[in-house]
């Protein structure tokens, strides 16, 4: 039976990202209290960008950040300090301002950024340590969608989608005339929870098609397969 999304509609982008940060609060300090440790992905982009600051500014004394490891749920194949790294984002907007360990903090890509498939490699080894199960399950992936229905780098008509064995892998994406690093399918459907945030009336269709029941683009199966969490503001979800 098809799982059924659940949205959290706020009026404006502000109110959407405070709500947001605080859903992912609660959950990595339940996973601290149960396990120990809470084990998030994160996603990349402006979007997020602005819920980092806002967990950082917010949310510092929520729970202790130093028990919380950060992983990425793809990154471009471009170096660590380049301005469109995820990695670099995610360090500039969350990781220096909450104090986080650098040990707890693992970019996809490796410094010398020249063999994207041995960083793949690598990163599926790293997840591989802490998993008890042949997936490793994050208790958080956090999420944006594109405008196409992509999720991570999860592209559609790409051959990351049919992935079932590795849990990272290098995804040609032709329209962007790139390929990227991506967790997969199966590592987001074994989270405990998966978040999506999507802002802006630009997404207002897919959106639509999440909340139709579409399952044909990525982020509508991953959606109708497992329960997730949607925070959204009034342009994407509309009236």
């Amino acid at each position: 039976m098809p799982s059924t999304p659940e949205f959290h509609c706020s009026k404006t982008a502000s109110e959407t990202f405070s709500a947001c940060a605080a859903f992912l609060a609660e959950r990595l300090a339940e996973a601290i209290r149960e396990r120990g440790v809470a084990r998030m992905a994160l996603a990349g982009g402006s979007t997020p960008r602005r819920l980092y600051l806002t967990l950082a500014e917010h949310f510092r004394d929520a729970l202790p950040w130093d028990r919380v490891e950060f992983y990425f749920g793809d990154e471009r194949n471009v170096p660590m300090d380049h301005p469109k790294s995820n990695f670099l984002m995610a360090r500039q907007a969350l990781f220096e301002p909450l104090g986080i360990p650098p040990h707890h903090t693992f970019p996809m890509v490796s410094d010398h950024q020249s063999d994207p498939e041995g960083d793949a490699r690598a990163y599926e080894a790293t997840l591989r340590r802490w998993a008890a199960s042949s997936v490793p399950r994050f208790d958080v992936a956090l999420l944006g969608m594109g405008e196409d229905g992509h999720f991570a780098s999860l592209f559609p008509d790409t051959p990351a989608l049919n992935e079932r064995d590795r849990l990272v892998t290098v995804n040609p994406v032709e329209k962007l005339h790139c390929h990227r690093l991506t967790l997969t399918a199966p590592v987001f459907e074994q989270a405990r929870d998966v978040v999506f945030l999507v802002i802006g009336a630009e997404k207002r269709p897919a959106v639509a098609r999440i909340r139709e029941g579409y399952t044909d683009l990525p982020a509508e199966r991953l959606a109708a397969g497992r329960p997730t969490d949607w925070f959204v503001d009034r342009g994407s979800f509309g009236p």
